[in-house]
């Protein structure tokens, strides 16, 4: 059993990747997968070829983003500022509608600027596709992907990961970073307080990569 959810939750990543599925990554087979899978069946694909044409390349796996093709080599890392019991007791797609909403209204974004998000049981919903510039740090987006911790409310930029996230957050964006490290050839693995002023995401990133 438990080797189907992981096999499912690998699906719904791919299909996630490609736009398809905006569901949450959990190994359960709900209407959102089933009509990921319709979608692609649709447009001729197949679950075989789900991967991104440049993952066959001779240079090795790479994933591309926008019309200009810009090769992703870098993830960033980001929180969303709330309160540990912000919206408690509601999934995280009801989480993403209001960090969409955020995008939307307050900023002017067309949608969500974060790629992913990761919840604080661990719980990872795709925003943006893999295969689209996000809208994560002013000036440093191409080429990127963006994950977003939900918490780090009052954090500061050089606070220890687990003062403002949980132990489930931390084997989510493990797993997600290898996740997508299988699929593209990552370089850089940085915070947003690395590229701008910020305490955002709330710790150290380059610490926290390298703690056992």
């Amino acid at each position: 059993m438990t080797d189907q959810i992981d096999a499912l939750k690998a699906l719904q990543m791919a299909l996630a990747r490609l736009g398809y599925y905006t569901g949450a990554i959990d190994g359960l087979f709900g209407s959102r997968t089933e009509a990921a899978l319709k979608a692609v069946a649709a447009e001729g694909g197949a679950i075989r070829n789900l991967k991104h044409p440049a993952a066959s390349t001779p240079t090795g796996p790479m994933i591309f983003q926008g019309s200009v093709r810009y090769p992703v080599d870098e993830i960033v890392i980001h929180c969303a500022a709330t309160h540990p019991d912000w919206m408690r007791g509601q999934p995280l797609t009801a989480k993403r509608k209001e960090i969409d909403r955020w995008h939307r209204e307050e900023r002017g974004w067309r949608k969500i600027g974060y790629h992913h998000l990761i919840d604080r049981d661990g719980a990872i919903l795709p925003g943006r596709a893999e295969t689209e510039i996000g809208a994560g740090v002013e000036g440093h987006n191409r080429g990127v992907i963006h994950i977003c911790l939900i918490g780090g409310a009052g954090s500061a930029a050089t606070d220890p990961f687990e003062r403002n996230f949980t132990a489930a957050q931390d084997r989510a964006l493990r797993g997600l970073i290898d996740a997508i490290r299988a699929e593209t050839a990552i370089t850089r693995i940085t915070g947003h307080n690395d590229h701008a002023a910020k305490a955002c995401p709330g710790f150290v990133v380059r610490n926290w990569i390298n703690r056992a």
